[in-house]
């Protein structure tokens, strides 16, 4: 049996309350960037797809299964509404 490192990522879709951006140990880079704009910072594909799933955000909740190695695949996708 192989051993696969498995991560649930729960994503949430957010409005600003109050606070400043800043860095953090985990963090080296911080800013707002206009929606549109968003995919121009994102390369990875794997990251690209959750935020292209935020972005087209319409109240259902999403669940996408995905690999990423050796390449990035999904393997299903399907949106949960009430």
């Amino acid at each position: 049996m192989t051993n696969v490192p498995t991560q649930v990522i729960f994503d949430f879709v957010c409005k600003p309350v109050g606070g400043e951006l800043a860095v953090s140990e985990e963090t080296t880079d911080s800013r707002w960037v206009a929606k549109d704009k968003v995919l121009d910072f994102i390369t990875h594909p794997a990251i690209r797809t959750r935020y292209q799933t935020y972005l087209e955000f319409n109240g259902v909740v999403n669940y996408i299964d995905y690999v990423t190695n050796p390449e990035f695949i999904i393997k299903n996708q399907t949106g949960i509404s009430k």
